[in-house]
């Protein structure tokens, strides 16, 4: 007998009751966490995630939409009303303390940030809040807000679609689609939000901010190439699904702090041709995905891996993709190494011998990116700090920005904005980008003042 998606949502109305009246080491509370996990278990099959979407006062689980019969059901749509909540994602994987720490959040109606904002800062990636998306987001409703949103769910979903292809599934093309089709509106109406996001440099999460910040930045490469429609989904995709054979690396490898042994790397190698035997596999995967996953690391001379596969012409996504993927990586934390600044990473991947990239390909992404990417935190010879605000179009050395502290390092009591190409009566400029600053190293969040 089939699972029943209606008790599912009973068991969630269930638990947020429990949640909002009883102290969270209550019985009922905890009774009440496990029972939706069970529920959720039995909805879970071949690693897809279950949607709960609330839309105009009905129920769809999935598929399923359940008919209105008694009061309960009446009750949880009203609720998620008031909460803004359009849709419930369950992720493959999901755990307890995940359940626990959602009932935990849903109780809290004191908390000035969102629900989906409360479960990303206690490390819920397993359930995720969002709205649904059947409209390009209007003018009035997008900007960073609806950006970070977008992101935050992207990321998500990735994360479920790594799990289920470290589970031995093959990846859900239709939860890539949703990921794509999210990022290729942002990618089209709202660039500038979106590379802000993927500039953020992260110590947790990296797998998955990685998969979503090479999707980004590729599809916004491939937009500035006269890619549209379907072929500009169809980058995003292969992008999306570059790293997949990564799943079959041990975790010991992809995060040793020290250099890999030969042996090590031997293994890190594999992923490729790893990643090309999953995705061809996989039913209704693009066929260009699997051959990017192979191709990646090749090199423009061909002198990457996998060797000895004789000549061939790389495609122009894998061009695209070898690009963005050691930028992203450059720039963010990892265990073996402290991520470096978008200035030092254009100079090291901008050497003339380098034979890595595709020459025309690089100077226009680095065009795309300027030298301070919006929502880079700068130091300037003032010593005052601040915040990219916006680029320069002719002088990417010097762009607006937002100051955030003073000569000293105090705090501004209200931000000021200075453009940098500004010259003073003598002609000179007084203001001037010495360095971009890791926001970390600062507890300055820039996105904040965007």
């Amino acid at each position: 007998m089939s699972p029943r998606p209606d008790e599912l949502v009973r068991r969630l109305a269930a638990s947020i009751r429990a949640a909002e009246l009883y102290a969270p080491g209550h019985p009922l509370v905890q009774r009440s966490a496990r029972a939706l996990l069970l529920a959720a278990m039995a909805q879970l099959q071949h690693a897809q995630p279950i949607i709960v979407a609330f839309l105009e006062g009905e129920v769809v689980v999935n598929d399923f939409r359940l008919p209105r019969t008694n009061a309960t059901l009446t009750g949880l749509i009203r609720d998620m009303r008031e909460r803004e909540v359009e849709k419930i994602t369950i992720g493959a994987g999901i755990e307890l303390s995940d359940i626990r720490a959602f009932m935990e959040a849903l109780a809290d109606r004191t908390s000035g940030t969102s629900l989906a904002e409360r479960l990303e800062a206690r490390g819920v990636r397993r359930i995720v809040i969002g709205r649904l998306a059947a409209e390009p987001p209007s003018e009035e409703g997008g900007g960073l807000a609806m950006a970070r949103q977008v992101y935050s769910e992207a990321v998500g979903s990735a994360e479920q679609i790594w799990e289920a292809a470290k589970a031995g599934e093959p990846p859900n093309p239709n939860e890539a689609r949703g990921i794509i089709d999210s990022l290729s509106r942002l990618v089209s109406q709202d660039r500038t939000s979106l590379m802000a996001l993927t500039a953020l440099k992260r110590h947790d999460n990296y797998t998955f901010t990685h998969m979503v910040n090479v999707t980004s930045l590729a599809m916004a490469l491939g937009k500035s190439l006269a890619l549209e429609g379907p072929m500009l989904r169809e980058f995003g995709f292969a992008a999306l699904m570059h790293d997949i054979g990564k799943v079959h690396t041990p975790l010991e490898i992809l995060n040793k702090p020290d250099k890999l042994t030969n042996e090590e790397f031997s293994i890190m190698k594999r992923h490729v041709v790893d990643g090309a035997h999953i995705l061809r596999r996989t039913p209704d995967m693009p066929a260009l995905a699997p051959v990017v996953a192979f191709e990646h690391h090749l090199k423009q001379d061909l002198s990457g891996y996998p060797e000895k596969i004789g000549a061939r012409e790389l495609n122009l996504c894998t061009m695209v993709v070898s690009i963005v993927d050691v930028f992203d990586a450059l720039r963010s934390t990892r265990p073996y190494r402290q991520g470096m600044a978008t200035d030092r990473i254009k100079a090291i991947m901008g050497q003339q011998d380098s034979p890595a990239f595709h020459r025309t390909l690089l100077r226009r992404f680095v065009n795309m990116m300027g030298l301070f990417p919006i929502g880079t935190l700068v130091r300037l010879n003032t010593d005052e700090m601040g915040v990219v605000t916006s680029e320069h179009p002719d002088d990417p050395f010097r762009p607006q920005v937002k100051l955030l502290t003073d000569r000293l390092g105090q705090p501004l009591e209200s931000p000021v904005l200075a453009n940098t190409w500004e010259r003073n009566d003598r002609g000179d400029y007084p203001r001037a980008i010495v360095e971009a600053v890791d926001p970390d190293s600062s507890d300055i969040d820039p996105l904040a003042y965007l």
